[in-house]
């Protein structure tokens, strides 16, 4: 928040692969960082959005299955 010149950058240069891919699902490298560790970010908003409540099990179990088959040994 805040960071109007480096969002400007952003959008323009999101603007610029709209324009310049040649087909859908091309992928480009952007060169940005975030400014701060994704950990300290407050980009969260204050209350739950509605879709991540009425989802928030189904990410939970995904979650624990995820962990679950990266927790087995490998063969």
């Amino acid at each position: 928040m805040g960071d109007r010149e480096g969002q400007r950058k952003v959008l323009l240069k999101t603007l610029e692969v709209l324009e310049k891919a040649k087909k859908a699902g091309e992928v480009w490298h952007l060169p940005f960082t975030w400014p701060e560790e994704p950990k300290k970010a407050d980009w969260q908003p204050p209350e739950m959005s509605p879709l991540i409540k009425f989802y928030l099990e189904d990410i939970k179990k995904a979650r624990r299955e995820q962990e679950e088959q990266a927790a087995k040994p490998k063969s």
